[in-house]
């Protein structure tokens, strides 16, 4: 049975390396017994890894290609939310509809970079309205699981 991680914690973090690396390449990184890197990506134990070992596994993450530090973003994700106060339903809902605007935005850039072909300056203006919209959505994500829109 699959465990529900609350998305961008800790432990969603060491289950998303655990799942690239395998558990046992995961553990070998850190020098821990695999065990211990599992019950790290298990929310009931209660356990995680001390920054040098996440620093490790995103270490060993992205050395073997996985892209973007599940762990560092984790640690972003939850210090971002720690600073942020708590937003009223309606600051959550401007900010939803704002990221909607990007994300429409994006979309039809993207489209119009496809039908221009070759047209470099249609293709990166794309590539920035998505990032905007990628921040929008963020932004609205991270409102609402502070705590936004709870009466």
């Amino acid at each position: 049975m699959t465990k529900r991680r609350v998305p961008a914690s800790f432990q969603d973090a060491v289950a998303t390396i655990g799942g690239f690396l395998t558990y046992p390449v995961a553990a070998e990184a850190v020098g821990k017994a695999e065990r211990t890197v599992r019950n790290w990506s298990d929310p009931d134990t209660g356990a995680l890894p001390t920054i040098e070992d996440a620093f490790r596994l995103d270490a060993a993450f992205i050395a073997a290609g996985g892209g973007d530090p599940p762990m560092l973003a984790a640690y972003a994700m939850r210090l971002e939310r720690a600073s942020m106060a708590s937003a009223g339903a309606a600051e959550v809902a401007a900010s939803m509809k704002t990221a909607v605007r990007e994300g429409n935005e994006a979309v039809n850039a993207m489209f119009e970079a496809l039908e221009r072909g070759g047209d470099r300056l249609a293709r990166e203006v794309a590539a920035r309205e998505a990032l905007e919209a990628a921040d929008a959505f963020k932004s609205a994500a991270q409102k609402l699981v502070s705590g936004g829109g709870q009466a």
